[in-house]
């Protein structure tokens, strides 16, 4: 009786960590190009991360010059043949081979 307590408390304990760990990871978490403010800037040029993809859903914008792309840190993937799908991922997820250019990226290489 007295190890099968113990085991339950174990594996609470082991489980509460492993989501509290993940939770922190997600909400804190440093990505490489990942700014002192929180956010993400990567080349308007980069191929294949979900920052530059038509079907990522989180919040970005592309600097005046057009020449980078500055990203919050996650956002939803709305690429139903992605395995991403409905799924939080961070700017720098990839690379993606289903990956597509974010429309408005195109649209300023021919402005």
């Amino acid at each position: 009786m007295e190890l099968d307590h113990h085991r339950r408390h174990f594996m609470r304990r082991t489980t509460q960590l492993a989501v509290g760990g993940a939770l922190g990871s997600l909400l804190i978490g440093v990505h490489a190009g990942e700014t002192d403010k929180g956010v993400y800037e990567t080349s308007t040029d980069t191929e294949g991360k979900c920052a530059t993809c038509e079907f990522w859903g989180g919040i970005r914008k592309v600097s005046k010059d057009g020449k980078i792309l500055i990203a919050q840190s996650v956002g939803w993937c709305n690429n139903p043949e992605s395995h991403n799908y409905h799924n939080l991922t961070t700017p720098d997820t990839g690379p993606m081979p289903l990956w597509r250019k974010w429309g408005i990226l195109i649209q300023e290489k021919t402005a």
